[in-house]
C-alpha cells in the first residue's frame, strides 16, 4: 500500500499550496483536478489561477477564492455537453 505524505496549507481561503502533486489534470478558473500519488484532489473555488508549480519539488500554488476540496480515487471531469448543458 503507498502512503499519501502530500501537504495541504490554506490561507484566509484565498492561497492554497499542496505538495506530493504528481501531475495536473484539468485547469480552469473554477475546478482544478491533480493527481496525488494515488488519489486525485478537486479543488474548487472562484477565480483560481495556478501561480507556482515546481516538478522539482511536486509543490504547487494555487491563488484566488477556495471553496472546497474532493479527494477522489480518479478524476471525475465533466463531458463537454454536460459543462453546455448544465
Amino acid at each position: 500500500m503507498v502512503e499519501n505524505n502530500h501537504c495541504l496549507t490554506i490561507y484566509n481561503r484565498e492561497r492554497l499550496e499542496v505538495s506530493d502533486v504528481i501531475e495536473i489534470l484539468s485547469s480552469t478558473d473554477k475546478e482544478i483536478y491533480i493527481q496525488l500519488s494515488n488519489e486525485v484532489l478537486q479543488i474548487i473555488g472562484e477565480r483560481m489561477k495556478i501561480n507556482k508549480l515546481s516538478p522539482e519539488d511536486k509543490t504547487l500554488c494555487i491563488n484566488g477564492k477556495i471553496n472546497g476540496l474532493n479527494y477522489n480515487t480518479k478524476a471525475t471531469k465533466k463531458s463537454f455537453l454536460k459543462k453546455v448543458f448544465k
